[in-house]
């Protein structure tokens, strides 16, 4: 039994979004050794400093506090997130730049 797996991520349907922060929302497909799953309403907002940052999706708690809707290892998040800046600097939806967050 191996401990790795291939992981393909594949970033479609940009929906542009008119809110204060969140500019648009994208859908992400994993696909884990096989095992494929898609993430909806994978985020894209504006930072003060003019930068992106990528959130995974969110749902507000009993107390109306944002929470995680999924959690991925760093391993898996991180590469999910350069591949939605990609996909949305490729669609002119977003700049390349440093600020990118997670």
């Amino acid at each position: 039994m191996s401990d790795t797996a291939i992981i393909t991520c594949t970033v479609g349907n940009a929906q542009p979004c008119v809110s204060k922060h969140v500019f648009a929302l994208v859908d992400v497909q994993l696909d884990v050794d096989g095992v494929r799953f898609v993430i909806r309403g994978v985020q894209a907002r504006h930072l003060p400093s003019g930068g992106t940052s990528i959130h995974l999706p969110t749902y507000k708690d009993a107390g109306g506090r944002p929470q995680p809707a999924i959690e991925l290892p760093e391993e898996i998040k991180q590469p999910l997130c350069d591949a939605v800046l990609g996909f949305l600097v490729d669609e002119r939806l977003a700049r390349s730049n440093p600020h990118l967050t997670r």
